[in-house]
């Protein structure tokens, strides 16, 4: 049990900070993960050796992750929220602990993740036929649309419903020039793997 929940925690906090994966960013409201996101990719993260996590750091993961399920829980079964509310509130927490996670971290550890992830979205661009332009447009959009998202989640100006609005909006403008970057042959693939992408993540909430 131990040795999962590490390859749990390890996935998910990869996949956390890849803010501008070519994957991470297109995840629907129904399919958007409740509190922490879940790895699709299972590689030598699942162990959490390469990172050589302290003992603290590990204790420090547990208690990050075991406080955003149990938030998460409460929020999902919140009868005076909407969907709509618990969807921005689900949000709003990812990204907080995704921070905490990342500030456990030593920058040596934060470089193997991005190693990691830049890896990964080679493997994307390569199994998609990306053109170098095509990449350099996507991550140019990833980036953007994570930045407007946050700046969305993290304004306590807004009500939940506007931000609810906002992000909406992010999206269909996300989805409308990720047409434009992609063929339409490119673009169909593109949503079988978010397809699987999810399908795997919903398998992994159901066995921790």
């Amino acid at each position: 049990m131990r040795g999962t929940w590490m390859k749990h925690t390890v996935l998910l906090l990869g996949m956390s900070l890849a803010g501008t994966a070519l994957l991470a960013q297109q995840t629907t409201p129904e399919a958007a993960p409740p509190a922490t996101s879940q790895a699709v990719t299972q590689g030598s993260t699942a162990s959490g050796g390469a990172l050589q996590l302290t003992v603290e750091q590990k204790k420090q993961m547990r208690e990050l992750r075991m406080s955003a399920r149990d938030q998460a829980a409460i929020l999902r079964h919140d009868q005076s929220l909407t969907g709509d509310q618990k969807m921005a509130k689900l949000k709003a927490l990812h990204a907080s602990t995704r921070e905490q996670m990342k500030a456990v971290l030593t920058p040596a550890q934060q470089t193997v993740i991005a190693d990691r992830r830049a890896a990964h979205q080679a493997k994307v661009a390569a199994k998609l036929g990306l053109t170098p332009d095509q990449q350099s447009k996507l991550k140019e959009l990833f980036a953007a649309n994570h930045q407007q998202r946050e700046a969305v989640l993290t304004n306590a100006s807004l009500t939940n419903e506007q931000k609810q609005a906002q992000l909406s909006g992010i999206r269909a403008t996300n989805k409308a020039q990720l047409a434009t970057i992609l063929t339409p042959d490119q673009l169909a693939q593109f949503r079988q793997m978010r397809q699987a992408r999810r399908h795997a993540r919903m398998g992994m909430r159901g066995q921790s």
